[in-house]
């Protein structure tokens, strides 16, 4: 995600606080993600083999900032996003009938930023259960080098796609600190999936150096999990 994104989403989250009415709960927090990124089809050797590739797991780090509404005592709005995290393909080895394939040179690259609302329910002063339903415009983006036999060596890719897609979050975090006080930090643990997925519909094709859009999007991640801290003020 762009830092001038990032930036501006951070503008607007304080002057939302500063709305607030001083009793609503408004929160500021840091995580560190780790996603897997999905499997796809890289190569068809034949009719009755695939040859399957998946980026290694990523780790990003982000923000969000949650206020609590007004009308709806519990409820949040959201807003944050995640810089980049990256990963690189796997693959490397000789195919069925002789030809070589690698992909340990290229990299999948994904942000996102996002705007949700929460059901946050709390259990005396100091734990919080949260049910997340969040929008992410997630920046997904192929780049690197393929070298196979069947190219005649080394084809530079570089392709990506920015799209809309639903998740869910579950979260639980415990506040310290005395409840009459102004800032009070706190720590959590979260896990997120993915509500709809796209699914791969055709081998890559390495030629021309620029996968389809939907073999990209379909490495997105459909899983993720997170841990967080911040201030409650």
């Amino acid at each position: 995600m762009k830092t001038t994104s990032i930036l501006i989403m951070a503008l607007a989250a304080g002057t939302l606080a500063a709305q607030d009415e001083p009793r609503l709960d408004a929160r500021f927090q840091l995580f560190a993600e780790l996603a897997w990124p999905a499997q796809i089809v890289v190569a068809q050797p034949n009719a009755s083999t695939n040859i399957n590739d998946q980026p290694g797991r990523q780790t990003g780090i982000g923000f969000r900032f949650l206020g609590e509404i007004a009308p709806a005592p519990g409820f949040y709005y959201e807003l944050g996003g995640m810089f980049d995290a990256s990963s690189h393909f796997t693959y490397s080895g000789t195919l069925p009938g002789g030809a070589t394939l690698d992909m340990t040179d290229a990299k999948l690259t994904n942000s996102y930023f996002s705007l949700g609302a929460a059901w946050m329910p709390k259990f005396g002063d100091n734990v919080t259960l949260g049910l997340h339903l969040e929008a992410r415009g997630e920046y997904l983006r192929v780049q690197g080098g393929v070298n196979s036999s069947s190219l005649g060596g080394t084809v530079q890719q570089d392709q990506s796609v920015t799209y809309l897609v639903p998740w869910a979050r579950g979260s639980f975090d415990y506040t310290f600190g005395d409840p009459g006080k102004n800032l009070r930090p706190f720590l959590g643990v979260e896990g997120g999936w993915a509500i709809l997925r796209t699914s791969q519909t055709r081998v890559p094709d390495f030629t021309n150096g620029n996968l389809d859009n939907r073999t990209v999007e379909s490495l997105a991640p459909h899983y993720s999990g997170a841990v967080y801290a911040g201030l409650r003020f």
